[in-house]
């Protein structure tokens, strides 16, 4: 009983920041190209644009109308 109370908050812990950190995404527009971003892309309804963070560690922005496809690649 004791080390259930032990182990069940870190078991809670660790489930609750494997679902803040969204994995690697990537976003192939409808040209054709594509862009590999750290995280999720947020969409900003009001600019209507895709914001993102690139492995350099960048912040990027790609057009909304211009996105084919968000993929989840995992961590």
């Amino acid at each position: 009983m004791c080390v259930l109370r032990l182990i069940l908050p870190l078991l809670i812990a660790s489930l609750l920041s494997s679902c803040q950190t969204g994995g690697n995404h990537k976003i192939t527009l409808k040209d054709g190209r594509e862009f590999l971003c750290k995280g999720s892309p947020k969409f900003i309804g009001k600019t209507g644009y895709y914001r993102y963070k690139t492995f350099q560690d960048r912040d990027a922005m790609l057009r909304a109308d211009e996105v084919l496809m968000i993929e989840d690649l995992g961590t």
